[in-house]
């Protein structure tokens, strides 16, 4: 059995002096025996077959920093985002100090999903898989963002994988968070860079106890298995996506905390 808990946290953030309540919306994932997080919560059921659906060849890596922040800014400007990552009682911001979201970015754990782009691989080639669902041709160029770090300064969890997701509609974070949960190819790269901070933990001299997730996976020294083995995470999402009654987001086990403002 999987122990789910989540937090709602309200946010303030200060840009060029002007103060924008925003808040982002975090659940957490613990688990003895892995499961996916929709799969552990019963949640398959509200994820839309076409969000199941979309090929894993409509996402692409995010491959540098400058890149991710163009991405952000572009969906601020046009979707109404918080223009960063949502992180664990923070947000990611792209910087020198922030080594986390270096490494994952080297190790392909940041991607990006672009409707239009589907919308044009269906007109470019006829009979492509990434493209013939009629969700993403609506001309809206509907898109998401879909980051996994490891923040080493979580304690008090199963795992210290986080996962960041920013959505401009439900259907792209049904979509995104289907691909986080069930993606082998980013367990993958979840499983070899786990082992090099496993390795560089070892040679610090400290503990790696609360990343035993690798030690069990059954997955090899190069993050290869026959088999999809989740890992345990914490899932934060942007506040942009409405919580309408019925939607997969709206039926996560979140929780408001007041206690958190940042200025």
């Amino acid at each position: 059995a999987d122990d789910s808990n989540a937090t709602d946290n309200d946010k303030r953030n200060d840009v060029n002096g002007t103060d924008e309540a925003s808040e982002k919306r975090t659940t957490t994932m613990t688990a003895t025996d892995a499961q996916p997080l929709l799969t552990a919560l019963d949640l398959n059921h509200k994820v839309s077959q076409r969000a199941k659906s979309t090929p894993t060849s409509c996402w692409r890596v995010v491959s540098s920093e400058p890149e991710l922040l163009s991405l952000l800014s572009d969906l601020k400007a046009n979707f109404g985002t918080c223009g960063y990552l949502p992180g664990l009682y923070e947000y990611i911001v792209p910087g020198t100090n922030r080594l986390d979201l270096k490494k994952s970015i080297e190790h392909g754990l940041v991607l990006a999903f672009d409707g239009s782009s589907v919308v044009s691989a269906s007109t470019k080639q006829e009979g492509s898989d990434c493209g013939n669902d009629e969700s993403y041709n609506d001309g809206n160029g509907e898109r998401a963002i879909l980051a996994f770090t490891i923040d080493k300064r979580i304690s008090s969890l199963k795992s210290r994988w986080v996962c960041s997701i920013v959505a401009t509609s439900h259907l792209t974070f049904e979509t995104a968070l289907w691909y986080a949960c069930h993606s082998s190819e980013v367990g993958r790269r979840m499983v070899r860079l786990q082992r090099i901070e496993d390795r560089d933990c070892t040679v610090m001299g400290g503990s790696d106890d609360d990343d035993d997730a690798t030690a069990s996976s059954g997955v090899d020294e190069n993050g290869n298995s026959d088999e999809f083995v989740p890992f345990p995470f914490c899932l934060s999402f942007d506040d942009s996506l409405p919580l309408t009654d019925g939607s997969l987001a709206s039926c996560l086990p979140l929780v408001t905390d007041q206690c958190v403002v940042f200025k």
